[in-house]
């Protein structure tokens, strides 16, 4: 079955959308790695452990970010596999349809694929608001889990670099006796 025009122009820019939020999730996150990095080096540097905790700020705002960017991929993946499910042949295996089945995962697919064929666009709606928020790649889950270890990393840590390290907590001031 040929595919309509205005078919193409959706599929085309939901693999496009989606490609352009992979692509600023990964700068934003960058963006935040650098600026937790540089906060951590200088709070080391200056041995002042109250500094790693106002670097605790960036890890929580990539976790945001991860989560906001997942939320608003489930439209754009559930518009493209809506339209490869009613334009494929039965032998056909579409790209974003395959891509979310191997990068998420399948389970994932399957939802999806039963929220966005819905033809009523309320019941459609209400569906794919309901679905989880997908990992954004096969190794989500673990980058979750070393995200979560590093803030907590470095929200107990400057307890024990200030109890037990002998650091200062936010100022080198000589305390009083």
């Amino acid at each position: 079955m040929d595919l309509p025009e205005i078919a193409k122009v959706q599929l085309q820019q939901s693999v496009e959308t989606y490609r352009t939020q992979l692509s600023l999730l990964i700068q934003v996150c960058t963006v935040f790695v650098l600026a937790d990095a540089t906060t951590v080096g200088y709070g080391i540097q200056q041995q002042l452990a109250g500094i790693l905790w106002i670097g605790l700020v960036f890890p929580l705002s990539i976790a945001v970010v991860f989560r906001v960017v997942a939320r608003l991929t489930i439209p754009i993946l559930a518009t493209a596999v809506s339209i490869e499910a009613n334009y494929a042949g039965p032998q056909a295996f579409g790209l974003v349809s395959t891509f979310v089945a191997v990068a998420i995962s399948h389970p994932f697919l399957e939802q999806l694929r039963v929220a966005a064929i819905l033809k009523s666009e309320p019941e459609r709606t209400r569906a794919l608001s309901r679905l989880k928020e997908p990992y954004m790649f096969a190794g989500g889950r673990y980058a979750k889990i070393v995200l979560g270890l590093v803030a907590f990393c470095q929200a107990i840590g400057p307890i024990f670099l200030w109890l037990f390290a002998g650091w200062h907590f936010f100022s080198k001031l000589p305390q009083k006796p």
